[in-house]
């Protein structure tokens, strides 16, 4: 039986993937770099600054990864504040689940400014009993850490634990954990391999108290 559900936020609450490849360009256009879509989708699932870090070593840009990331976040925060919408039903799905006694928490590669500004944004700052953000932690998704540090927190067992995730490296990461995982397919989150996930779903809204309950009964 599970008792929690840990909701990653990018590409599974809010529909931000577009944003991020946003700010990257605007991030290393000075640099004359203008990088294609599937060189971005690589990194998906993992911290902006292994992506910056890796296009820094890539291209020989002549600067550090702490001033290229400093710009970086300061452009992303400014598009979450502004343009960032919540993917279809996952607000509903989250109010549905509290609704229900389930322990609720978030688990994303993302800094905490940009969590923050979600949270705010969408009134889900006292929603989740955990929150755990890549910026604490030496090891990353596909490594399990950043589930297994939620699941501490939410002092619930990982096997009792749901993980929704839309990316390979999160997906891996939960199972990692040894957490039951929904891969979930988001609009824009393109080329990802959803093949260790215990179940696939491409809406949302098909996603309920029910199917949680079924998919822990297997």
């Amino acid at each position: 039986m599970f008792k929690a559900v840990i909701f990653d936020m990018d590409g599974v609450i809010v529909d931000s993937e577009p944003l991020h490849i946003k700010a990257e360009r605007r991030t290393l256009a000075p640099f004359g770099l203008d990088i294609s879509d599937e060189e971005f989708h690589a990194y998906m699932g993992q911290t902006p600054r292994i992506l910056l870090n890796g296009m820094i070593k890539k291209y020989n840009l002549n600067t550090s990864i702490d001033d290229l990331y400093a710009v970086h976040i300061q452009n992303l925060l400014s598009l979450y504040r502004d343009e960032v919408d919540p993917i279809p039903g996952a607000l509903e799905l989250i109010s549905q689940l509290k609704g229900h006694g389930v322990s609720l928490a978030l688990a994303s590669s993302s800094d905490f400014d940009l969590i923050n500004v979600v949270l705010e944004k969408f009134g889900l700052k006292d929603t989740f009993k955990a929150v755990t953000s890549g910026q604490e932690l030496d090891r990353v998704k596909p490594f399990p850490d950043i589930f297994l540090k939620t699941s501490e927190r939410l002092h619930i067992p990982p096997k009792e634990c749901v993980v929704i995730e839309d990316s390979t490296s999160g997906i891996r990461s939960a199972k990692a954990a040894g957490m039951t995982c929904i891969g979930f397919r988001s609009p824009n989150s393109k080329n990802q391999n959803y093949s260790d996930a215990d179940v696939v779903v491409d809406d949302l809204r098909s996603v309920d108290m029910k199917f949680f309950e079924t998919l822990c009964e297997k």
